[in-house]
């Protein structure tokens, strides 16, 4: 019975155990629970765990109401016609079902899900918003038990990893007892009646249709006879902090430690990455736990006297990557090269670290790629199959002295990177792949992120400002020098220039005037001045250190305090990030926070200074859309540089192509996806096509420096 429990009225993450102390005893004294939530995909792994058999097999009936994971391929084929949302949906439904189906380390989870659909114990059925705009994303769940009694919940919280665990998302949900009189049962009678009527198709502005035919069948062939034919013991169970083997080692150790356990996108990845011969990258997305995913793979590796060589680009990550080692690997032995490190020189300790002898325990060597590329350090590598590659941020092991990396010899390989691809540099990124391999299929994008609840959903906001007359010569004069740098550079076997490094430090000066554009402060002020509230936390990307105090100077004399970070910070600004995480404020900073540095509680971000390399804008975003408790959405405004009139600065047309290029990237996976279309409208003022100013694929160059 589920008035025998004592339910708190209200749950969040972090102040208690939100699987054990709620969602277990309502399972267990319960015989139907009824749930409104977000993608199918995200809902099926954390249902169909041990607990959950368990209340199917003690005649418990499941009712779930999601919405489908469409592409954005699928949304436009039903706006423009070409397919019903029926159609659309059973293809999203399929897709998902398939790669289900081929990741074998969740088989016995997705057998078990086909035998709940197919004996009646799940009943799913698909939500939409008309015109394909937006998602159903309410979050509501009623628990029954045998005497009528009801328990409804409401709030944050997803039917998934990220919203039940302690280490996901930072979640809360109000608690309703249909016993307890009063509001708690007008609130249970409002959440029953509403999803009655969102069952059966009577919410206005929502459609329901029923589970697709052909997608029912296509699990049903995987099904059981019963129910009692599922073995829980057998189901990855992602309610727990370990995995089974994990459990039985760790009760004949007497030693319980928690362990974080990979997630369906991850593990999925590694069987792919396996499928390919061990090599391959991942091109994963901001948010999507990555190096994470590579310890995975890492781990069994090492077992029980492997050495691995883990790539990173610089300190910062060297010791992110140090803590995380140590953090989800017993008994490893880490050897550190770079960031200062230096014991690895003495004694040929490398080579006798490296050696692919028995007896030698679990090793890591992590090295910085300035580190790894020296003659002093491949030659005292014990190089050879016994020794697995990682590269983190892998598009930065391409450039000219990095590559030097790729010479070593070893077994298996993986790099990771949101951004594998070398923009403007064709050479680098073959380098890239012949060694490492292909992507590894399917690549988890910002917007699996999102869906996934790993990062939180924006709105984006495209801010047109133009050139000052100095400015705008001055592009023209340095457009001139790249033009004649251009024609006069040696071609490729396709025919392509291939760009030498003046070439490219041209292209790379020259974006610099619109990144500095006078412009920019008084665009930031106002934005600010409209729009900011105390206590909220602005991130304001500034190009260097000058436009950082130009824009810090303008906003004191409109009476703000803003905090500033940078590389070259003292022991002040170290203290002044430290408020900004407990406090918010508004934070200048330059590009130190582009990899590596995390602040979750950024709210709204300001792009003063953006790339010509969509590498930089993909990482910024990824930055501002970090989860935090309270923070459910962030909001990007772009200062976008356009021309008064090509026609009168026919030079700028490159300019133009990378601005556009990027706020449409923007704008596509924003909750407000027409944000673009004032650009759009701008672009046919100034009498341009988008498709001929190159809006499907940008022309980025890399901008780190060999050092």
């Amino acid at each position: 019975m589920l008035r025998l429990n004592e339910f708190k009225e209200e749950y969040r993450t972090g102040e208690i155990d939100l699987v054990k102390e709620f969602y277990q005893p309502c399972l267990k004294n319960s015989i139907r629970y009824d749930r409104a939530v977000g993608y199918f995909r995200s809902s099926v792994f954390i249902l169909i765990g041990p607990d959950f058999i368990n209340f199917a097999k003690q005649g418990g009936k499941f009712r779930l109401i999601c919405s489908p994971c469409l592409t954005e391929d699928d949304i436009n084929a039903i706006e423009q016609g070409y397919k019903l949302k029926s159609e659309s949906t059973e293809e999203a439904l399929l897709r998902d079902i398939d790669l289900m189906l081929e990741n074998q380390a969740i088989a016995k989870n997705t057998e078990a899900l086909a035998t709940l659909i197919s004996t009646g114990a799940l009943d799913i059925k698909i939500v939409f918003k008309p015109n394909s705009q937006g998602i159903y994303h309410e979050k509501r769940g009623i628990f029954y038990d045998e005497n009528g009694d009801c328990i409804s919940i409401k709030g944050s919280v997803n039917e998934t990893w990220n919203g039940w665990h302690e280490r996901g998302n930072h979640e809360s949900f109000d608690v309703f007892c249909s016993w307890l009189g009063g509001r708690d049962t007008r609130q249970v009678d409002r959440n029953i009646d509403y999803f009655e009527n969102l069952w059966k198709g009577n919410i206005k502005g929502l459609e329901v249709i029923e589970f697709p035919n052909v997608a029912m069948e296509k699990l049903k062939e995987y099904s059981k006879k019963s129910i009692d034919d599922i073995d829980p013991q057998e189901l990855v169970d992602y309610f727990n902090v370990v995995h089974k083997e994990e459990k039985k080692e760790l009760i004949e150790h007497h030693d319980v430690k928690n362990k974080r356990i990979p997630l369906p996108h991850q593990l999925s990845a590694i069987e792919e990455w396996k499928k390919q011969g061990k090599r391959g990258i991942l091109e994963h997305a901001t948010g999507s736990g990555k190096t994470f995913t590579a310890l995975t793979a890492l781990k069994e590796h090492l077992e029980p006297d492997g050495v691995a060589l883990v790539l990173v680009p610089d300190k910062l990550l060297h010791r992110q990557w140090a803590e995380e080692i140590k953090e989800e690997i017993d008994d490893i032995k880490l050897l550190k090269a770079g960031d200062g490190h230096n014991k690895w020189k003495k004694d040929d300790r490398l080579l006798h670290f490296t050696s692919s002898l028995d007896g030698l325990g679990k090793r890591i060597v992590l090295v910085t790629m300035q580190t790894a590329r020296t003659e002093a350090f491949l030659n005292n590598l014990n190089q050879g199959k016994h020794l697995m590659v990682v590269a983190d941020e892998v598009h930065e092991i391409g450039s000219r002295e990095n590559s030097k990396v790729l010479a070593i010899e070893s077994g298996p390989r993986l790099g990771l990177s949101a951004t594998p691809k070398r923009y403007g540099d064709r050479e680098g990124t073959a380098k890239i792949l012949g060694y490492f391999g292909q992507i590894v299929e399917p690549p988890y994008t910002l917007v699996d992120a999102i869906n996934d609840e790993r990062l939180v959903p924006y709105e984006y906001y495209p801010k047109a400002i133009r050139l000052n007359a100095e400015e705008s010569e001055h592009w023209a004069e340095e457009t001139d020098k790249i033009s004649k740098e251009y024609a006069r550079s040696k071609r490729d076997s396709d025919g392509n220039a291939v760009i030498s490094s003046f070439l490219q430090n041209l292209i790379i000066q020259r974006s610099r005037i619109a990144k500095k554009a006078e412009a920019k402060t008084p665009l930031a002020v106002s934005i600010i001045k409209e729009c900011y509230q105390p206590n909220e936390s602005w991130l304001i990307y500034c190009e260097d250190q000058y436009q950082l105090r130009e824009v810090m100077d303008a906003l004191k004399e409109e009476g703000y305090y803003p905090l500033e970070y940078h590389s070259n910070m003292d022991s002040n600004n170290e203290a002044a990030l430290k408020y900004f995480k407990d406090f918010g404020s508004i934070l200048c900073s330059i590009k130190c926070l582009d990899q590596g540095v995390d602040i979750p509680k950024i709210s709204h971000a300001i792009i003063l200074a953006s790339s010509q390399n969509p590498r930089q804008f993909i990482q910024r975003r990824g930055r501002v859309l970090r989860t935090c408790e309270g923070k459910y959405k962030a909001v990007i405004y772009d200062a976008i540089v356009v021309p008064i009139s090509l026609e009168l600065e026919p030079s700028q047309l490159s300019l133009l192509k990378s601005e556009f290029q990027r706020s449409i990237q923007f704008a596509k996976t924003a909750l407000n996806s027409s944000a673009a279309n004032e650009l759009m409208y701008l672009a046919i003022q100034l009498d341009i096509d988008p498709e001929e100013v190159g809006l499907i694929e940008s022309d980025g160059i890399e901008e780190e420096a060999d050092v």
